[in-house]
């Protein structure tokens, strides 16, 4: 059901895409400059290119390993003031219960 608009209908969003095909100037510019910087090098003693194996286990090595350590002593801090803040609230509730 649809709703009064003082703007007017809404254009709808397009997604422009562009699909990426194999170029082969783009190929033979890798194999060039790939005997530049090793990498070409690099393929041949290893083998045949993996794709994704530049990614594999980047979490690992990454952001993700230096950010869990510092969440660690984050959680701990968070743990000690969070009893603080209990063993405080049960004080005062036994504090002034006796009182009445």
């Amino acid at each position: 059901m649809a709703l009064f608009n003082f703007f007017g209908e809404n254009e709808h969003r397009v997604f422009n895409y562009k699909p990426i095909y194999y170029d082969p100037e783009e190929g033979k510019r890798r194999q060039m400059f790939g005997a530049v910087d090793g990498t070409l090098e690099k393929e041949k003693k290893e083998g045949t290119y993996v794709p994704g194996s530049y990614i594999k286990g980047s979490l690992r090595d990454g952001a993700y390993s230096r950010t869990r350590s510092h969440m660690g002593k984050t959680r701990g801090i968070i743990g000690i003031i969070t009893l603080m803040l209990i063993v405080a609230v049960l004080y005062f509730i036994a504090k002034f219960y006796s009182m009445l």
